[in-house]
């Protein structure tokens, strides 16, 4: 993030003006007194400084040449995050599960770093810890609407001429397993799996208990487990996690412990 832009800079330098670039950004860096997560207007100041720089050993026009192509790289690059994150925390995160999935421990870092540098103004290490706790809650609504759905499948499995009787039995039931919903809502829900079996059913592209696993999983995995730990430790997701159907045959074969 703010730390890449520096590689762009040095990268564009290294290859345009070879090592006498490098010598020079890193003095410039140095001067300018820029750490390892600058800020947007530092990043400005160097290329500004930098440009002045080469003017005076290469001209003003090669000069304006090198870091408008500099800019260039760097606003493309700016566009991209900008998509990729968003300015709030809950949009960052929501936009990170939908391209990436759940955050590792470094990457919340990231995340956070990239916030600060764009005027979000907050400790870092406090912003680490709400951006983790955000993320576990999103992680706990997921787990308990898998379940929902899950459920919700089952009682349509069993029961395909339900009566009403059935339904409110099966609503006191979702009622004591706590999956924050409502009977209105979940009346709903069970109105419009019961009409997508009627109509689309062949066309259910991915089973919701697959997605989930697919996605959790990967927790357990030996090479990221630590990356991890700040879910993994979390009692209240384990507990969802036992819940889940899916997930519960998946680490019982497995010899995962839970």
């Amino acid at each position: 993030m703010p730390a890449d832009s520096l590689n762009i800079v040095k990268n564009y330098l290294e290859t345009n003006i070879g090592d006498l670039g490098i010598i020079i950004f890193q003095r410039s860096v140095k001067k300018l007194g820029i750490g390892v997560n600058p800020s947007k207007n530092e990043i400005e100041n160097l290329v500004l400084s930098l440009e002045k720089t080469f003017a005076r050993l290469y001209g003003e026009k090669r000069s304006r040449t090198i870091f408008d192509a500099v800019r260039k790289e760097l606003i493309n690059y700016d566009t991209f995050f900008y998509k990729f994150f968003g300015t709030k925390i809950e949009d960052t995160l929501n936009n990170f599960f939908e391209m990436k999935g759940i955050p590792k421990g470094t990457e919340i870092t990231e995340i956070a770093s990239f916030l600060i540098s764009n005027g979000y103004e907050e400790n870092e290490k406090k912003l680490i810890g709400k951006l983790k706790q955000l993320t576990k809650e999103r992680i706990i609504r997921d787990l308990k609407g898998s379940i929902l759905t899950s459920e919700i499948k089952s009682f349509l499995d069993k029961n395909l001429l339900y009566s009403e009787a059935d339904m409110e039995i099966f609503i006191n039931e979702i009622k004591k397993k706590e999956l924050d919903i409502n009977d209105i809502d979940l009346k709903d829900k069970i109105e419009k799996e019961r009409l997508f079996r009627k109509f689309n059913y062949i066309e259910r592209k991915e089973d919701e208990e697959e997605k989930i696993a697919k996605q959790y999983v990967e927790l357990f995995n030996s090479r990221s487990k630590k990356e991890y730990d700040y879910i993994t430790s979390d009692m209240d997701i384990i507990s969802l996690m036992k819940k889940n159907h899916y997930l519960f045959l998946y680490f019982k074969r497995y010899s995962i412990g839970l």
